[in-house]
């Protein structure tokens, strides 16, 4: 890959994305990649997938790739922190902006992401993050598990690097954050009970603890028992917001395919969530609502969302 300057489009801050991706298939590959094409100047990928590569056609016909600002890297896959230190390195090799945008591949943006990226510029020194909330959706894309706080964007630094081998942690930056009262979608419950089953197995190689269900116990694994613990039937919240218009189409496509599993989620749900739960509901849905939009008590924020 020779060395080139990725350029900015416009006189702000510059700003590209990091984004790893592993052997599976990822359904919201391409939606991300369209949520994020005006927002960021460069999309930067760890693409650690064996042969033949399962995400490059998408890769290559993003946005990205028709301005020649994809940089696709097909380092094999050794851990997570290594995986993220590549982009960090391909960052400072093609200098490619005072900004990283930390993406994965089951999220997707709404809109209001690029008139943030387009405000960076706007941000202090002394603040390195800027922090928004994901939407958690579990299981369908009518119900979800929490809003939380995530790091969106930090300010790059050829000082920082990430360690561990799986919930990875970026070190070498001592800056503040700051959270904005903007929310996007994570989709990465949103699949069969197996496919959450097989990758805790891959992070229990790794490392991280947690619940792990056995090799030869994968094919008796049922959304029903399997997503018990933690109450996490009894504690779904009913989505009534919108999904971002990127992840529409493919939201519809999955809904389609998967109409029996969904229909069978409404059931459970239904069955695990007596009147008393749904008020007790309603109320962790309220907080999660006046947490994330309260960030616009703070000047910045709400000028950054502007």
């Amino acid at each position: 890959m020779a060395h080139r300057q990725l350029h900015s489009r416009a006189a702000r801050s510059r700003l590209a994305a990091h984004l790893i991706l592993g052997p599976r298939p990822e359904p919201f590959l391409e939606a991300l990649c369209a949520s994020i094409a005006d927002a960021c100047d460069a999309l930067i990928v760890n693409d650690n997938a064996p042969d033949p590569d399962i995400h490059g056609p998408v890769l290559q016909q993003s946005a990205f790739a028709r301005r020649g600002a994809l940089l696709h890297d097909r380092t094999p896959f050794t851990d997570f922190s290594t995986a993220r230190n590549i982009c960090l390195r391909l960052h400072a090799q093609h200098d490619a902006g005072e900004w990283v945008a930390f993406v994965d591949a089951d999220e997707v943006h709404c809109a209001a992401v690029t008139r943030i990226a387009n405000n960076l510029v706007r941000v202090p020194r002394g603040i390195d993050f800027v922090d928004g909330y994901t939407w958690h959706f579990f299981q369908s894309f009518h119900w979800y598990m929490s809003v939380e706080r995530r790091m969106a964007f930090f300010r790059f630094d050829e000082r920082l690097r990430w360690e561990g081998l799986v919930h990875e942690k970026l070190l070498g930056s001592t800056g503040a954050r700051i959270a904005l009262p903007y929310v996007y979608a994570h989709y990465g419950w949103v699949i069969p009970a197996r496919l959450h089953a097989e990758k805790g197995r891959q992070y229990l190689h790794l490392g991280a603890p947690g619940r792990v269900v056995a090799e030869e116990a994968l094919n008796q694994v049922e959304a029903g028992t399997y997503f018990e613990f933690e109450d996490r039937w009894q504690r779904a919240l009913r989505f009534t917001a919108a999904h971002p218009p990127a992840a529409r189409a493919v939201i519809e496509r999955i809904e389609r395919q998967r109409a029996a599993e969904f229909a069978k989620v409404d059931s459970i749900i239904a069955s695990r969530q007596p009147a008393a739960q749904r008020l007790q509901n309603l109320l962790a849905k309220a907080n999660y609502e006046v947490r994330w939009r309260g960030r616009a008590f703070n000047p910045l924020a709400r000028e950054m969302m502007s």
